[in-house]
């Protein structure tokens, strides 16, 4: 009895391991029929012309969106490296996604996880498409740069009018504006030149945005996009090791050469490894089945 239970456990437990390692496939063909997200068009509006000064609205050469955070130390000579971005290369929009940072704002982790499916700080998403993660992959980027499509001409029709922001946009994407102001480190004397510190988002056929849901300085910038949201399908702009840090850990070691294998992949590596396990026990309870004297019926007992 106590063999015929454990065959009855062991193949449960296996067909237990092939259903996880089909049910994560099966979330990844789902992914992949998600609605797909773009980025169309980018702008930058000082927030001066709102608070009226000067008014000089910009279209970046290139975007490039940038996850770290103050604990990491990785990421300090990634960031040391886009300072080095000049305007004329591109506008860097720097996101706190880890909720262990004091400056953490929700709607960076949102499109962290749910619209670029990232899963390692430092990490950059040029113009939408292009992913470079961790510290080596980031020495890449003026490559990336140079082979980044250019911009639409969606927002040609942006204003700043008083305390709103008007455009005359068709269709069903989205209008989303991330106010970005310089920030103080937390613990280092250093300052992040951009970093986003609100968001708002209005469906482009709205026409126009109330600025007064931000906090504006003088030295803040709103940077405007227009973008189909969605998942998006980013390129591997490096083949360099990552070297990147788990976005939910606050303390561990940059490690390079990291890979992440999928949780089918995991969930196989897993059944074959308790079928190793159970395959001498299975053996052994074949072994004693077959020993086992046969079972006398009534009729043969009657024989006898």
């Amino acid at each position: 009895m106590g063999w015929s239970r454990l065959a009855s456990l062991s193949a449960l437990a296996l067909g237990m391991l092939v259903l996880a390692g089909v049910a994560p496939a099966q979330a990844s063909d789902q992914a992949q029929d998600a609605e797909q997200g773009a980025l169309y068009d980018v702008r930058l509006v000082p927030a001066t012309c709102l608070l009226g000064g000067e008014c000089n609205i910009t279209q970046p050469t290139h975007l490039v969106e940038y996850y770290g955070a103050d604990w990491c130390e990785p990421c300090e000579p990634v960031a040391d490296e886009l300072r080095n971005l000049t305007s004329e290369q591109g506008f860097v929009l720097q996101h706190h996604a880890s909720p262990s940072d004091a400056t953490f704002l929700s709607a960076s982790k949102l499109r962290y996880d749910h619209e670029f499916r990232l899963l390692f700080i430092p990490s950059l998403v040029v113009d939408g498409t292009d992913l470079l993660t961790g510290s080596r992959q980031a020495m890449d980027l003026n490559g990336v740069l140079n082979g980044s499509a250019p911009f639409s001409n969606d927002l040609d029709s942006l204003t700043a009018n008083g305390t709103s922001l008007s455009w005359n946009v068709s269709g069903d994407q989205k209008v989303r504006v991330w106010y970005v102001e310089p920030t103080a480190h937390e613990t280092k004397d250093r300052i992040h030149p951009t970093l986003a510190r609100a968001f708002a988002e209005v469906n482009a056929s709205d026409g126009t945005l109330n600025t007064t849901v931000f906090n504006l300085n003088e030295n803040g910038t709103l940077v405007v996009m227009v973008e189909d949201p969605g998942v998006r399908a980013l390129n591997i702009a490096s083949l360099a090791p990552t070297g990147a840090m788990d976005l939910s850990e606050g303390d561990v070691d940059s490690t390079e050469n990291t890979f992440n294998f999928g949780n089918g992949w995991w969930a196989l590596g897993a059944m074959i490894a308790l079928a190793a396990t159970l395959t001498p026990a299975l053996l052994m309870h074949r072994g004693l089945m077959r020993d086992l004297p046969a079972k006398k019926t009534p009729a043969t007992l009657e024989s006898e």
